[in-house]
């Protein structure tokens, strides 16, 4: 009896050897790892800023007016921040059939042009009143102008100004409206073909 308890002990004991080393086969596996450092990728567009202008309020006391009559308004050229330079022009274009008539801009120091010679024989004629170039910049810069027109007091005969008019029309624009892309970094004015 002491036999058949020692075999069936020796039995159950191999029954559970072949299960423990069957499962354990089953259930083992291999993995890969994985070893290195983080990196970082980031990427930024360039800045290319707009420019704002403001042409300011109309004259108020321009009709009816004589010799030694004058009025100024102010205008503005507002750059957004850009890390690219960019020249801006105030033009106007006007047509005048006053001889006597008088123009300039003040703050030379910024671009202003001064005293502006018009042309009196009422062609349409464009003149630039302002070139200021903006450098690249963080920061948002604002400039304002002053225009001032006048009819002044010659102390002689200026009826060839009487009964004429001036009109025109003040606005900005870019010295060249430029594209910039990785075939241009330094800008073109060209506007790029989207097909590559």
């Amino acid at each position: 009896m002491y036999n058949k308890k020692y075999e069936v002990m020796l039995s159950v004991l191999t029954i559970l050897t072949v299960i423990m080393t069957a499962t354990g086969v089953s259930f083992s596996y291999f993995t890969n790892g994985m070893i290195g450092e983080k990196a970082s990728v980031t990427a930024q567009t360039e800045k290319i800023g707009n420019v704002t202008f403001d042409g300011g309020a109309d004259f108020t006391t321009a009709t009816d007016i004589e010799p030694d009559w004058s009025e100024s308004k102010t205008f503005t050229i507002t750059a957004a921040p850009s890390d690219r330079e960019q020249t801006v022009y105030v033009k106007m274009d006007y047509v005048n059939g006053m001889p006597d008539l008088t123009c300039s801009v003040g703050e030379v120091s910024e671009g202003a042009k001064g005293a502006i010679t018009l042309n009196a024989d009422s062609t349409s004629t464009t003149v630039i009143l302002v070139e200021k170039t903006f450098p690249p910049s963080n920061e948002t810069r604002s400039i304002t102008y002053t225009l001032t027109m006048a009819l002044p007091e010659t102390g002689e005969n200026q009826n060839e100004s009487q009964g004429k008019t001036f009109e025109g029309e003040l606005y900005a624009e870019f010295a060249n409206d430029y594209y910039y892309n990785s075939d241009n970094p330094n800008g073109t004015p060209i506007k790029p073909n989207g097909n590559v």
